[in-house]
């Protein structure tokens, strides 16, 4: 401020460079840090190929993606991304399920690995009104060791199902609310799984024990911490019959891999590639404005000496 209160003849482009060229970097990297979401998101528009396939698809299961336009209600119009959403559907008997399965090249890490990396997953659910009250879609972590010395298996599911961790009652079995969308999160200190065996561990067929990723680190045996998670599942399993289900903005927070996935989001948006660019068309526009700014001083210092 002291410089810009000195003679504007021989200050005030300057001065006024300095107060524009702030001003515009400011609100260009304002903007850029205000996107949404859904604008750094990874748009899946097919089920077909990697990244996100149907598995375990089975007696009139179904797996799809869906534009919510025209549902109404919470389903479309509280929808945590675009309209589009994966649409999980299973028959009338225990054997039908249907899964979508994220299994990238080399996995995301062994457990020792996600673990100092502080590894989270988190997706949006809206269960149907349809069959039992306690199903929903679940999140399912495939993990592997080739290679186990313990000689009790190497291979095991950790489940997180929705109707073990509901607010206020985690550890109870509990009905999912219907008819909303609802965020579930699990790191290693949060969200309660049960395992199909392997490790040390028996299978516990849907029910407790039910641990944090971090205490099945520390109860199953070592070879576990040395298994690669290669694979995460979102979905409907069996013995959940009658049952409708979405799912979208799922992330996946694993060491090296970070990712948002907008299910039906086909319309371009922003990438992080883009933003440069963003920034650069914006510093334009303020170096327009700057040269008529020096302009009109120019000008108005000329009407003074005159």
């Amino acid at each position: 401020s002291d410089v810009c209160s000195s003679d504007l003849k021989q200050s005030g482009a300057a001065c006024m460079f300095r107060q524009t060229t702030k001003t515009d970097i400011v609100l260009a990297t304002t903007f850029i840090c205000a996107l949404p979401v859904v604008a750094l998101a990874t748009p899946v528009s097919d089920l077909d190929n990697q990244p996100w396939e149907r598995t375990l698809v089975a007696a009139d299961g179904t797996a799809e993606i869906v534009d919510l336009t025209g549902q109404g209600g919470n389903l479309e119009n509280n929808a945590p991304l675009n309209s589009g959403a994966v649409k999980l559907q299973t028959g009338p008997t225990n054997a039908s399920r249907a899964e979508i399965q994220l299994r990238p090249d080399g996995g995301f890490g062994t457990v020792n690995d996600l673990s100092g990396a502080n590894a989270s997953f988190s997706y949006s659910m809206y269960k149907g009104s349809t069959g039992a009250v306690e199903p929903a879609p679940s999140l399912k972590m495939q993990f592997l060791n080739a290679s186990p010395t313990q000689g009790e298996g190497g291979y095991t599911q950790l489940i997180f199902e929705p109707y073990w961790n509901q607010p206020g009652a985690e550890g109870s079995s509990s009905a999912v609310p219907n008819g909303e969308w609802i965020n579930y999160s699990v790191s290693f200190n949060s969200g309660l799984l049960w395992s199909t065996g392997g490790f040390g561990a028996i299978n516990s067929a849907g029910g407790p024990p039910l641990r944090t990723l971090g205490d099945w680190l520390t109860e199953l045996n070592t070879d576990f911490g040395e298994a690669n998670l290669f694979g995460i599942s979102l979905g409907l399993g069996s013995f959940t019959p009658d049952q409708t289900g979405y799912i979208d903005n799922v992330s996946v927070n694993a060491g090296n891999y970070q990712r948002t996935f907008n299910f039906g989001g086909a319309a371009e948006v922003p990438t992080p590639a883009s933003l440069p660019l963003l920034l650069i068309g914006l510093l334009g526009v303020a170096a327009r404005k700057l040269r008529r700014w020096i302009r009109q001083i120019g000008r108005a210092s000329c009407r003074e000496r005159v």
